[in-house]
């Protein structure tokens, strides 16, 4: 559900076709820094998460890898801190 969510916003920013997971945003798929902050705040809209600032480093976001990676670390703490 995570990779279809982000592939669905990638599309939604202009991002027509991601070959596979080791795409990286900006070579691979040509994200420009406009689209990078369109991307993350979508993220944070679609599954209801904030962001820390260290994370929204577009140096640290490379691939689309990297972008399913820190959802899941956002979600599954989220899932954790329910389940307390």
């Amino acid at each position: 559900m995570i990779e279809t969510t982000i592939k669905k916003i990638l599309e939604e920013i202009g991002i027509e076709k991601i070959e596979t997971h080791s795409s990286t945003l900006k070579e691979d798929l040509g994200l420009d820094s406009l689209q990078m902050v369109t991307l993350l705040i979508m993220i944070e809209d679609r599954f209801d998460i904030e962001l820390e600032e260290v994370d929204m480093d577009p140096y640290l976001l490379i691939t689309v890898e990297d972008i399913i990676r820190l959802v899941e670390k956002y979600t599954t703490e989220r899932g954790e801190e329910q389940n307390e």
